[in-house]
């Protein structure tokens, strides 16, 4: 059997719902192939806090993602972001998201860094003008709790309900895209598998590759980041295949060894299944300590969401012959357990529970009368130096002094009992590496040459290098590249 459409796009999160709603409104014919079944439908979009990153200055937000790629980003590419950038907000109000300004970008010593606007997608129907709301610091992302806005959830939902809407648009679910058919040199479709038969789709226009990063492969995980494990709490379905198929017909590759950091949970479920959730270190106080229980580096970088902390976990000590920081330790007390939930949220397969109550029973959060034997109940391997160091930060806060530069505001003691002990990994919610794209989002072969009917677009080999440009910069370049990879498709005979 052999289905026939104008543009087939692999994937179903924003960067596919972009390109989907940008052909199919330029009259296209459009199928969106997606892995997951549609009632457990949870991409990287739905799982992340929703917010997508915008500019007001083409020329400066160039200049600072240029500055942020760190080289490994063409300034072509870069300024063909930023062009989006400064309309994302229009654009996104058009698919029927309204937005408000939430924050501004992650690094102010960069050029251009005053350009960069983050939106915060709001529920259909919220008026922006009744939201009590400050922005927060430059280069920070703190929100108070409860978020007073939208979500993953809210986007996926104003996504989905965009692409319904569209008749030009047909949605596959339970569908794996296997590999990409060729006429010629071209790519003219997608070998397809669903309830266990293969069928053809043919796409007169090309292909987008918007299937997401390789956070669920083990194996490339190990082969092309930085360390190991590395954990990820984006989608379960984002095993790698896009960029497999995109190998398979000659395309590069770029920044593998990319991704967007943090420290994060991960846990094993008694049913068997391993899960992974980012977690929120404020309020304060807090405190992260090595294998050995050292601190390591300033731990306000990773409360307010800043990717910063996740490159200090990394270090490898070859005298040791490991990674010492893998995983860490992150202890608290009382007030931080009764404040609010340490992972807020669903995350498809899990709900996290508002008290905390449910992850200490099941030993994710180690609960004790002592740091010690909270540390120890975590698997620390030296508890007692732990406690140590948390002696060391309560005199710091007493002295309104830190040793690795936190903000006075943060130096909040660890002396309400009980102590809680969380261990963490370097991890965070995609990849950033995959086929190597230019600015018309063409996915090229190592020589450079587009490879004709073939496109890319979000996370799979998204436009970022090596610092992560903004909160909402994934989404952000997913909704730019989406509609460049659906204009440029069309355009071409």
């Amino acid at each position: 059997m052999t289905h026939e459409y104008d543009l087939a796009i692999v994937g179903f999160g924003a960067a596919g719902a972009a390109a989907g709603l940008t052909a199919a409104r330029r009259g296209a014919k459009v199928l969106l192939i997606e892995k997951q079944p549609a009632d457990a439908h949870y991409s990287s979009t739905r799982m992340s806090g929703g917010l997508f990153m915008g500019a007001d200055d083409v020329e400066e937000a160039t200049r600072y993602l240029d500055a942020c790629s760190g080289g490994m980003i063409p300034i072509d590419v870069s300024r063909a972001w930023a062009e989006r950038a400064v309309s994302v907000e229009r654009w996104a109000q058009e698919m029927g998201i309204s937005s408000m300004h939430a924050a501004g970008g992650w690094y102010p010593k960069l050029p251009g860094f005053e350009s960069i606007k983050v939106y915060a997608p709001l529920p259909k129907g919220a008026d922006p003008s009744t939201i009590e709301y400050t922005l927060p610091a430059p280069g920070e992302l703190a929100f108070k709790w409860p978020v007073p806005f939208g979500n993953g959830q809210t986007l996926h939902d104003l996504l989905v309900e965009a692409v319904e809407a569209e008749a030009n648009i047909t949605c596959i679910f339970e569908c794996e895209a296997q590999r990409l058919i060729q006429d010629a040199g071209r790519v003219s479709g997608v070998l397809c598998k669903r309830n266990g038969e293969e069928f053809e789709v043919r796409a007169s226009r090309g292909v987008v590759l918007a299937s997401g990063g390789f956070e669920q492969n083990q194996e490339m995980i190990l082969n092309y980041l930085k360390a190991y494990p590395i954990y990820f709490y984006g989608a379960t379905s984002n095993t790698g295949d896009g960029i497999k198929m995109a190998q398979a017909v000659g395309a590069d590759l770029w920044h593998m060894n990319q991704m967007i950091g943090r420290a994060v949970g991960h846990f094993k479920h008694p049913d068997g299944r391993e899960m992974t959730f980012n977690v929120s270190l404020n309020p304060p106080g807090y405190v992260i300590v090595d294998k050995y229980g050292r601190r390591f580096a300033n731990e306000y970088l990773q409360a307010v969401s800043k990717p910063n902390f996740y490159y200090e976990m990394l270090h490898y000590d070859a005298d040791l012959l490991e990674h010492p920081r893998i995983p860490s330790y992150w202890i608290f007390d009382k007030r931080r357990i009764e404040a609010r939930p340490v992972s807020g949220g669903s995350y498809g397969h899990y709900a996290w529970s508002p008290d905390n109550r449910a992850e200490i029973d099941l030993g994710w959060i180690a609960e004790a009368d002592t740091v010690e034997e909270a540390a120890r109940l975590a698997g620390c391997p030296d508890p007692e130096a732990a406690a140590r160091t948390v002696a060391q930060y309560n005199q710091g806060c007493a002295e309104g002094v830190d040793a690795h530069g936190r903000p006075e505001s943060s130096l909040v003691p660890l002396e309400e009992g009980p102590f809680y002990c969380v261990s963490v990994y370097p991890g965070g919610a995609t990849t950033n590496g995959g086929p190597r794209r230019d600015a018309k989002a063409r996915i090229l072969t190592p020589h450079g040459e587009p490879i004709p009917g073939l496109f890319g677009a979000g996370e799979l080999g998204g436009a970022i290098g090596i610092l992560y440009p903004s909160p909402g910069a994934n989404l952000g370049e997913a909704f730019a590249f989406g509609a460049i990879a659906a204009e440029t498709a069309l355009s071409q005979n």
